[in-house]
């Protein structure tokens, strides 16, 4: 009897402790809030072959602390732009910071630099809330004391 007693406790608190993990985001800020989105790729934006959305950093940080990014993460590619969403954001109402960094293999044909349009800004998201924000890598033209064009 004792041994059916202790092994109905050892599982017991097995399933106690696997249903109160938290994630490496820091378990008390997480929350129900969820920002989602696409991020097209301009034509001349490349290259677009393979998993080219692997390197993508999507990040949402509190806007005091940049280093402590919150939530979970998930970039994949899908229909030739990268979709991601951010889960398990507080949701209180804090002031949270969205960026986003293009990986180094992205390059644009004419020279220039890619840049993303609209800025990322910040957000404040309510219980159960899904933000979406979309967004599109371009390339400006280079400037005219960078041009390697002879007359």
């Amino acid at each position: 009897m004792n041994r059916i007693t202790i092994a109905v406790l050892v599982l017991s608190a097995a399933a106690t402790a696997c249903g109160t993990s938290r994630s490496a985001t820091g378990g008390a800020r997480e929350g129900s809030g969820t920002v989602t989105g696409i991020i097209t790729l301009a034509d001349e934006v490349g290259p677009k072959t393979g998993d080219f959305c692997s390197g993508l950093d999507v990040r949402v940080t509190p806007t005091g602390a940049p280093a402590d990014v919150l939530g979970n993460r998930t970039v994949r590619t899908s229909r030739s732009r990268c979709s991601y969403q951010v889960a398990n954001l507080p949701s209180g109402g804090e002031s949270l910071a969205f960026s986003v960094k293009l990986p180094a293999a992205w390059q644009c044909g004419n020279g220039a630099t890619p840049t993303v349009t609209p800025e990322p800004q910040t957000l404040q998201l309510r219980d159960y809330q899904t933000e979406t924000r979309d967004f599109r890598v371009s390339c400006a033209a280079p400037s005219a004391g960078t041009s390697t064009a002879t007359p």
